[in-house]
């Protein structure tokens, strides 16, 4: 098996596996090796966590950005890690169903 990046019309990239002996540019009908569905996260929420979470922070103008890059970094990281961690837990979990 051989992996093969390609971008779909949307300008998405993916990643597909094929046979050694496929050409690369049947690569969309490959079994699909992406990252989880970022569009299954609550947007909605993740926007009004991080929000809440700058503002707890005192990081409400470019200054405080500035003064506090660790700070926008650790807020960021604190709102989005556990729900796309979770998406790969997910994500795993139905490949073992799948598979068994």
């Amino acid at each position: 098996m051989k992996a093969v990046d390609w971008v779909d019309d949307d300008g998405f990239k993916h990643r597909s596996l094929l046979r050694d002996s496929d050409p690369d540019h049947l690569a969309p009908a490959g079994i699909p090796a992406d990252p989880p569905d970022l569009t299954r996260l609550d947007w909605e929420g993740l926007v009004r966590e991080l929000h809440n979470t700058l503002l707890e922070r005192g990081l409400s103008s470019w200054q405080d950005v500035l003064e506090h890059q660790n700070g926008i970094t650790a807020s960021i990281i604190s709102v989005f890690k556990r729900p796309v961690v979770g998406l790969y837990k997910q994500q795993n979990t139905a490949a073992k169903r799948g598979g068994q």
